[in-house]
């Protein structure tokens, strides 16, 4: 089955977002490593150097799948900001969406460890009036921040309806007047 984007007929896509992948590094060095040392060996064992390629499947295989799986997962997950809600959805077999009405956002956090504020990455948490919405680690929280927020005070209706014509009420002459007042012994 298909995904597809369930949009409203006056809303619109503001920005889309993939969070941080996390768990890819090691899986990776792991299919290089595997992959190096599969081809050292079968350079100095002439039994392994018929069999090189099946080396590299054992070795690198199981790396190789773990890398797959996490990359899938990783790219399977987005966070939608639009004109009028914050949409994550995510999931490989199972598919998740979790929309927040941007009128509901009560206040906008951004969590950061010292590591992730000097590689600029954070978890945007959206403070609700039913909970919190963790976003993810995303790169420039701050800024996705600055940008929900944006959106959601734009967003919001003020208290003076748009068809309110307003008059001009000219202030009368003597209400700018002045006239200081005069104290004993001063001559003027």
């Amino acid at each position: 089955m298909a995904r597809t984007n369930h949009w409203r007929s006056d809303e619109e896509r503001v920005i889309t977002v993939t969070p941080v992948g996390r768990g890819l590094l090691i899986p990776s060095m792991g299919v290089i490593a595997a992959g190096a040392i599969a081809e050292i060996s079968s350079m100095h064992v002439h039994f392994l150097h018929m069999y090189r390629a099946w080396l590299l499947l054992v070795l690198a295989g199981p790396c190789a799948v773990v890398l797959l799986t996490r990359t899938w997962r990783w790219r399977s997950r987005k966070v939608h900001l639009s004109t009028q809600r914050v949409i994550v959805e995510g999931g490989v077999i199972h598919h998740q969406r979790n929309a927040v009405e941007l009128a509901d956002v009560t206040a906008i956090r951004v969590d950061q460890r010292i590591r992730e504020r000097f590689l600029k990455r954070g978890v945007v948490i959206l403070e609700t009036r039913s909970g919190s919405l963790s976003l993810g680690l995303v790169r420039h929280p701050d800024a996705l921040g600055r940008l929900i927020e944006y959106q959601r005070t734009s967003n919001s209706p003020s208290g003076v309806a748009l068809n309110t014509v307003f008059d001009f009420d000219s202030p009368q002459n003597h209400d700018f007047d002045m006239n200081p007042r005069r104290h004993r012994g001063q001559a003027t």
